[in-house]
């Protein structure tokens, strides 16, 4: 291969003008992560991995999962069905972002699906501070065959609880992806599975 001053003025030419793209885009990309970040702490402002951990102990262990332990999946599910400033991943990792917080919602919707009359039951409790509060408690007998033998109610709750445990790796994915940072984008695509991988996270549920 001959090298010549002029190919070598190409390559020059070729960098210097990739460079110059890059420092016209920068900015816009710098405006769009930073919004992103905006509601990624939205999203970590209304729940957090100890609440995933505990969610699964409340099925599983407990079989008594307070209400309240729904709402904030509640509401991040209502925002993201229409749509809000709040969830509407705009920047460069808003795919990844999106798909990670979408996984840990099916999964919610799916372990709702099992919390349900009659294998579980709504019932009004009164904490310490007198206040009434709704919490879903395990009904064995709702597994009563007709011929009076019982229905593997052990598979129903590790069905349930493993909603839960799909709930909290979704939630751990999207934290890797929020930590990625911006001069890491160009490698993202085997950087993110790579770190997941490291942290001993499954890639998806």
């Amino acid at each position: 291969m001959v090298i010549t001053w002029g190919g070598i003025k190409d390559w020059f030419f070729l960098i210097g003008s990739l460079a110059g793209a890059v420092a016209f885009i920068r900015p816009w990309i710098e405006r769009k992560a930073a919004k992103d970040q905006q509601r990624i702490d939205h999203v970590k402002s209304l729940i957090n991995e100890q609440q995933l951990v505990d969610l699964e102990a409340s099925v599983y262990q407990f079989r008594s999962v307070d209400a309240e332990q729904f709402e904030p999946f509640s509401r991040l599910t209502y925002e993201r069905r229409t749509n809000q400033d709040s969830v509407r991943f705009s920047g460069p990792f808003a795919a990844r972002l999106g798909a990670q917080l979408d996984s840990l919602l099916a999964s919610y919707k799916r372990l709702r699906d099992y919390i349900q009359v009659p294998e579980w039951e709504p019932k009004n409790h009164i904490r310490g501070d007198d206040e009434k509060i709704t919490v879903w408690d395990f009904n064995k007998q709702a597994f009563q065959k007709e011929s009076g033998g019982l229905k593997d109610y052990a598979r129903h709750l590790d069905e349930a609880a493993q909603q839960a445990v799909e709930m909290k790796e979704a939630f751990q994915r999207f934290q890797i992806v929020a930590e990625t940072d911006l001069l890491e984008l160009p490698f993202a695509r085997w950087l993110i599975p790579m770190r997941f991988k490291k942290h001993g996270v499954s890639l998806s549920s």
